[in-house]
This record gives structure tokens, C-alpha cells and sequence, in this order.
């Protein structure tokens, strides 16, 4: 769904900025970036990301919460690590991690 939401972007460092918010998810605790790829990337509801995570909607909502105000932090305190991966390959990494979350849903 994201894809298609997406639009053209004239911003050179637009790529830039992808890879790190890609980087800034890595730092996320597991159940927290699972819940904002599910919702953020993947574009699912609160109902469906609870089902594919197995936890209640509420905890779904409260994951994503953290995770947002995780990730502000960590952008406030310039923490992204480098990790060697090409910020071209960044919405990539994103929408097949989103991608195999729903996979594991139906598996």
C-alpha cells in the first residue's frame, strides 16, 4: 500500500533520510518496529496489525506509541549507527521486512 502512496521526490537527500529512518527502526526494540513498520510501512490497521502480531489492538497502539517517541529520541540525540548497507536499498529493506511480517501471519 505504501508504494502506492508514495510520490516522486525531487529531494536529493531524500535517500538519505530514508536510510536512516531504516537505520532508526533497526535501534527499535523487535515488537516496537514490527508494530510501526506494520501500521507506518505497511499501512495496516490497528485491528490487523494486532492480528498478525497476536497481541491486543491496544498493545498494538501502545507499541507503535513507544516506538514513534523512541525514534524522535533518537533522532534528537544524533544516535543512528552506521551499519555498511547502501541507502539506495533503504525503502526496499523497509517494505520486504513489512512483507514478511504479513507472510508470517499467514504461515
Amino acid at each position: 500500500m505504501a508504494e502506492r502512496t508514495l510520490v516522486a521526490n525531487e529531494n536529493p537527500t531524500g535517500v538519505i533520510e530514508l536510510d536512516e529512518l531504516r537505520r532508526a527502526l533497526d535501534m527499535l526494540p523487535i515488537e516496537q518496529r514490527e508494530a510501526l513498520i506494520l501500521i507506518g510501512a505497511a499501512g495496516l490497521s490497528y485491528e490487523e496489525a494486532s492480528v498478525i502480531t497476536g497481541v491486543a489492538v491496544g498493545t498494538v497502539k501502545s507499541r507503535v506509541s513507544r516506538a514513534r517517541d523512541k525514534l524522535e529520541l533518537i533522532y534528537a540525540e544524533g544516535a543512528i549507527v552506521a551499519d555498511g548497507h547502501l541507502p539506495s536499498g533503504a525503502m526496499t529493506a523497509i517494505f520486504v521486512e513489512a512483507a514478511r511480517l504479513q507472510r508470517r501471519a499467514h504461515a
